[in-house]
């Protein structure tokens, strides 16, 4: 349980932020917004100056003398002062160190660390063979990922550590279409492919288990569906064609070649 002087902080999809269970809401700019994000980060290490703006602003020369980054800290300051205090240090402050700086803050969650620490734990044992703690793992991470890292935001730090976050959670859930595919449970790899897709829409590899899945079982409506969208997903967006294999599982899947053959039990 969360308490006091706790800052919770949830940066895939949109981001939020609560101090001492307050909702952090009044930011008068982006890039005090955007300033407190890399630092809470980057929390308990010193972040230069020079740093600090060229990730803010990395089309500019940085400047000593420059006041952009002082009236983005100034903003951020004004905001985490006009919390609500409680009894003991502040739950979040930022101080000067040297040639930058610290933000500190006691009793931190933000989804960012449980994400990569439930994927560290799950790679760790899938290597060792427990394949119930990489399951269990693996879907803590998946459950944390709730949309692209700072979703609406745009830096370099944003993208290339949202191209990071995609690339596990799509190793995750691939994992775990695996292991549905294994065990035979339709319903879980559907889902688990539909939630690929909302990710990576042009894995064809997807579209392919769908059609396979719902020929097994008769859908045909359901094949001809994701069949239709690969195609324009691919052809359309990317300018490619579907691979061979595509094609043959259309087919057999519309012949009924993929049609799970159930044995009728008659009671006398």
């Amino acid at each position: 349980m969360l308490q006091e002087n706790t800052v919770t902080a949830r940066f895939f999809g949109d981001f939020s932020v609560r101090v001492d269970g307050r909702p952090v809401e009044r930011w008068r700019a982006g890039k005090a917004r955007n300033l407190f994000q890399y630092l809470l980060v980057n929390r308990g290490r010193v972040v230069p100056r020079d740093k600090l703006y060229q990730v803010l602003w990395p089309t500019q020369e940085w400047s000593p003398t420059g006041s952009s980054l002082k009236v983005a800290m100034h903003g951020v300051r004004q905001v985490l002062q006009s919390l609500p205090r409680v009894s003991g240090p502040p739950a979040v402050e930022i101080v000067n160190r040297d040639h930058g700086y610290l933000l500190k803050a006691h009793d931190v969650w933000l989804d960012l660390d449980e994400f990569s620490i439930a994927i560290d734990a799950a790679r760790a044992a899938e290597i060792a063979g427990d394949h119930d703690t990489a399951h269990r793992e693996y879907t803590r991470a998946v459950d944390l990922y709730c949309g692209d890292f700072l979703a609406v935001e745009s830096a370099d730090w944003i993208d290339e550590q949202r191209a990071c976050s995609k690339a596990l959670v799509l190793r995750a859930l691939h994992y775990l279409r695996a292991d549905a595919l294994r065990r035979g449970d339709h319903v879980a790899v559907v889902r688990l492919c539909q939630r690929l897709l909302m990710v990576d829409p042009y894995q064809e590899e997807l579209y392919q288990t769908l059609m396979v899945v719902h020929g097994k079982q008769g859908e045909l409506g359901q094949v001809q569906f994701w069949y239709d969208i690969c195609l324009r997903r691919l052809h359309e967006e990317l300018d490619v064609e579907p691979t061979d294999t595509t094609y043959r599982i259309f087919a057999r899947a519309v012949r009924g070649e993929l049609r799970e053959r159930t044995r009728l039990h008659l009671v006398a």
